[in-house]
């Protein structure tokens, strides 16, 4: 099926708009998620200091809060990338191809973010005990699928 004329400018721009908010709300997500060095002051919300028991709480918390001047840097770099987003859907004449560019920059500065995060996870895991990664491994168990 091939559409042309109104009905396919359409179509781009709705697929546009979803693809728009997608990446809006995974970088939302993400840097939500990131708060603070990795998960906030003292072990509050956040995804990582979720999976954490009680007891583990201020070693991995004293370990992500050395990480997060890294995070930081990339959440600014991120909401730089956002305003980026924002001039390329307000600009007029509108530029699909300048809104493709900004939205696959952010998407590489959300993947970096997500890359630094899986980094510094593997290496504080490392410097754990096997005990102390067995009670974090409950934690992500407990965080698993949700039904």
């Amino acid at each position: 099926m091939t559409f042309s004329g109104a009905k396919a400018k359409w179509l781009l721009a709705g697929a546009i708009v979803s693809l728009c908010l997608n990446l809006f709300l995974l970088a939302g997500m993400v840097a939500g998620r990131m708060h603070g060095p990795w998960g906030g002051p003292e072990g509050k919300g956040g995804m990582v200091m979720a999976t954490v028991p009680p007891e583990l709480r201020s070693v991995i918390g004293e370990k992500l809060k050395a990480r997060g001047p890294e995070f930081k840097q990339e959440r600014d770099n991120m909401r730089a990338l956002r305003l980026n987003v924002a001039d390329a859907l307000a600009a007029e004449p509108f530029d699909p191809a300048a809104l493709d560019a900004a939205l696959a920059t952010l998407e590489q500065s959300a993947g970096k973010l997500l890359h630094h995060a899986q980094e510094g996870l593997a290496q504080i895991a490392a410097e754990l005990t096997p005990e102390q990664r067995k009670q974090w491994a409950e934690g992500w168990r407990k965080m698993g699928p949700r039904r």
